[in-house]
């Protein structure tokens, strides 16, 4: 070991024992510190961890467990005939059986009391040929017989499905939906498995499923078997290169994928983990900043009595890591516990829709490297930068106090390059959609760059007040911050922030509770709509084949019948949902709200050739232009699409969708089923009297439910401002992480003014004056920070409002009068409320030990 490496080893341990000591003798402030650290792991950690647990229990709720060697399926998840197919891979070399399968996870309406289904909400039919079947898997019987060739109407369940619907016994019957109606099936035996609780498995023949799912003479999946020496990647790749490129093994596509309108969900989840997760790293370096700043007297004495800077920034590193780890430590405990709770509170919701469902809490590495890292390296960086920057200035610089003419200049200027960042962030904001979510970012950075230069200001101009209510204490309050202008916007900065995401969240809910009012509005035409258990997520519905569409146009009251029928498919890589609409009757039963082309035209277009109207999001994904081709995956091969119109409307305008004709859909994707319908009625029809006789119609298809369109506009309207409050407690969620920073900062500058606190109690100051002021001064930071957030918060809200624009959603700006008013209130409360517990820490101190402080 050289001399050089002792010395900087024994230099290191000294710097770390100065460290530990300074951070053991200043407990409250590094307790304060390192919770800073505890809330901003916990929050990313527990996002990280429910993220994947909840997309994993999604995935084996749609999920088919197979004991197939490999599992072939077309690239858009539709049916296709099975002829050639099964005749190509049979040929494939160690292909030792194969099999088509015709299956699909469904919803199960609600039917009566008795119904022999039990608790089961959803159910995996699976239609197999009993002939080859058992030569891809055995099929243990635990009771009664196994499926035979000829059988009609017969069912075999996985025997675990008794825990969800103890009234299944061999010989039950049951009615099941179907394309054609309910049919009756009768229990015929039980596999001897478990299966999966969250939709378990109902084996019946292949013809049955076909009639069941309006899919005649049709598979969607093959299920192979390989020799037992055989490798299965080159199999499975031979097997796929003799298919071409509208097939694919099931292990190259997702389960996620098939359920395209889940997308935003799981997006709104991602944008709040990068809320938490910029928020706690916010929070932590703020806090870190501060003190490090407030200890700058400090550490120009260590540099005076000869601690190098190298010496002082490892100091402050090797504290800032020691906080960091502890921080981290105790902040991913936490965050396990948040997320237990927090997967314990949507574990309800997926128990009403997905019975039998557990979701499982799985600590994920990634996620606990994330939270690691980020706590640890961003405490390592909040205390290196400003170290670095007092390790910068000369000893006796450093000890000289700031003079006014230094410290006005400097906010001086950092006000002139604050309001040069808000004018150009103002252009941005003005500049269209392209610029508006860089707008209001700059206009955010710049606000926080300004905020020194406008403290002196706005404590002017609210000092008469404070001189009124707080007589001389507020002159002292106001002085303090105008004398440390930085410390106060240091202190402010973090309730800015968190107030101006208050008055973002509340701008963008009302701005989509307009938008969704405005398509409901617009959007239905009808008189009636048969709606089925789930909106958008139309792979899990059964629809109906056109007995039913007959039966309501047979209706003496009904002057029009418009349908919905769904498939999914991919196009460029994205996945698509298809709606296929009959171009004739759609526009009487329902509308489209166009961003592009003339609704007429559109339509018209959609009965002759190729052609689609794409909904502004699905553009935006592909990004394509109007009036330009694209590739579209079909069930037969690729297939060349026109785009004729831009539209959507208060059902898919979430979601990466095109509208084809119905021809169009079946031809391609091989689907005729009614998904969504809509009655028009005669003019002067009494409507609640047709509503009786649908209903009527209905009680054969349960899979649907008959509404008065109006009705339903209002259900769904309903719908969206019962969601609303789950925001509004985001919103106020948002500020607990403002509300700790403001507490951390103002105990941390009154532990640092103790010795000023001391003189004012020596020269005669009482407890209650020296309560008053340390208010007086909270009180004039949340006016301030209230002011900066709300102006923050206008200019954010309207940029990224504003970018909603790029991917062609019309929402319209509403100035956000209600959430400006509460950021304000709550901003002062929340100040003053933070400000009881360092006003009485202040009280307390004792005089002599006051000015004995450091």
């Amino acid at each position: 070991m050289t001399t050089q490496t002792h010395h900087f080893r024994a230099t290191v341990w000294q710097m770390a024992l100065m460290g530990q000591r300074y951070l053991s003798g200043r407990k409250l402030r590094t307790v304060l510190t390192t919770l800073a650290i505890v809330f901003g792991v916990a929050l990313i950690f527990a996002v990280n961890l429910v993220l994947p647990s909840v997309t994993e229990a999604f995935e084996q709720s749609l999920s088919t467990a197979s004991s197939a060697d490999i599992r072939i399926l077309n690239v858009t998840g539709g049916s296709f005939a099975p002829g050639e197919v099964l005749a190509t891979i049979a040929d494939i070399p160690h292909v030792q059986a194969v099999s088509g399968v015709l299956e699909r996870t469904i919803t199960l309406p609600t039917l009566a009391d008795n119904n022999p289904l039990g608790d089961i909400v959803q159910i995996k039919l699976i239609g197999i040929d009993p002939a080859v079947a058992e030569n891809i898997r055995p099929f243990p019987m635990s009771a009664g017989r196994f499926l035979a060739a000829g059988d009609q109407n017969a069912v075999v369940f996985a025997a675990g499905v008794t825990e969800l619907a103890p009234e299944l016994q061999v010989g039950t019957t049951f009615s099941l939906i179907t394309a054609t109606g309910l049919k009756t099936f009768t229990v015929i035996g039980f596999i001897d498995e478990q299966g999966s609780l969250s939709a378990p498995p109902m084996y019946m023949t292949l013809a049955d499923a076909q009639s069941a799912l309006n899919q005649p003479g049709l598979i969607n999946t093959v299920e192979v078997n390989i020799d037992a020496n055989a490798d299965e990647d080159a199999v499975t790749k031979d097997i796929e290169n003799a298919l071409g490129s509208s097939f694919q093994s099931d292990t190259a596509s997702s389960v996620m994928d098939s359920v395209g309108a889940l997308g935003i969900a799981f997006s709104v989840l991602d944008l709040l983990g990068f809320l938490a997760l910029f928020l706690g790293a916010f929070l932590i370096f703020n806090t870190f900043r501060t003190v490090v700043v407030e200890r700058h007297h400090d550490l120009a004495m260590l540099r005076a009595v000869g601690a190098t800077r190298r010496q002082i920034t490892t100091m402050i590193m090797i504290e800032s890591l020691l906080q960091g780890i502890v921080g981290t430590l105790i902040g991913l405990i936490l965050g396990y516990l948040l997320a237990l709770a927090y997967i314990s509170f949507i574990g309800q919701f997926y128990h009403t829709y997905f019975a039998g469902i557990t979701i499982e809490l799985r600590l994920i590495p990634s996620a606990v490297v994330l939270a690691s890292v980020l706590g640890i390296i961003t405490a390592l960086l909040a205390g290196y930068l400003p170290a670095r920057s007092a390790g910068r200035a000369s000893p006796l610089e450093a000890l000289r106090p700031a003079t006014t003419a230094r410290v006005n200049h400097a906010a001086r200027w950092s006000l002139i390059v604050g309001v040069v960042l808000m004018l150009l962030a103002v252009a941005l904001l003005l500049s269209g959609s392209s610029g508006a979510v860089g707008g209001a970012l700059l206009f955010l950075i710049g606000m926080l760059f300004a905020a020194p230069g406008l403290i002196i200001p706005v404590a002017r101009l609210f000092g008469p007040l404070l001189t009124l209510w707080f007589a001389r204490e507020g002159d002292l309050a106001r002085g303090n911050l105008a004398r440390q202008p930085g410390r106060a916007a240091l202190t402010g900065s973090t309730l800015m922030i968190g107030l101006a995401v208050l008055i973002l969240i509340t701008a963008t809910i009302s701005a989509f509770d307009v938008l969704v009012t405005n398509l409901t509005n617009a959007a239905f035409s009808s008189d009636i709509v048969l709606i089925p258990q789930a909106i958008a997520i139309y792979d899990t519905v059964i629809g109906a084949d056109d007995s039913l569409a007959t039966r309501l146009r047979a209706l003496p009251e009904t002057q029009t019948v418009a349908s919905l029928r769904s498939a999914a498919t991919e196009s460029n890589g994205q996945r698509l949902q298809v709606f296929g609409i009959d171009p004739g009757a759609y526009p009487r039963g329902a509308s489209l709200e166009f961003n592009e082309g003339q609704p007429d035209t559109a339509f018209s277009a959609l009965a002759s050739g190729r052609n689609a109207i794409l909904t502004p999001l699905a553009r935006s994904a592909l990004g394509l232009e109007f009036d330009s081709d694209f590739v579209l995956e079909t069930v037969d091969g690729p297939q060349t699409y026109h785009i004729v119109g831009v539209a959507s409307d208060v059902l898919s305008f979430k979601v990466n969708a095109i509208y084809i004709s119905q021809d169009n859909l079946a031809a391609d994707f091989h689907k005729t089923e009614d998904v969504l319908l809509y009655l028009r009625l005669n003019p002067g029809e009494d409507t609640a009297a047709a509503l009786t006789d649908v209903q009527q119609i209905t009680q054969d298809y349960p899979q649907f439910t008959a509404y008065l369109t109006s009705d339903y506009g209002g259900d769904l309207i309903a719908m969206t401002n019962n969601v609303l409050p789950l925001f509004y407690a985001l919103a106020f969620l948002i500020l607990f992480p403002a509300a700790l920073g403001l507490l951390n900062t103002l105990t941390i500058n009154t532990i640092e003014r103790t010795r000023e606190i001391g003189v004012v109690r020596a020269v005669g100051g009482t407890r209650g004056q020296i309560r008053r002021i340390v208010i007086a001064e909270a009180l004039l930071l949340g006016i301030f920070s209230a002011a900066m957030g709300v102006v923050a918060g206008v200019a954010i809200s309207y940029g990224f409002i504003g970018a909603f624009g790029i991917i062609g959603w019309k929402v319209s700006y509403t100035f956000p009068l209600l959430g400006i008013i509460a950021a304000v209130v709550i901003g002062v409360m929340l100040t003053l409320f933070t400000a009881i517990l360092p006003a009485r820490n202040a009280a307390k101190l004792d005089i002599i030990r006051a000015l004995q402080y450091e």
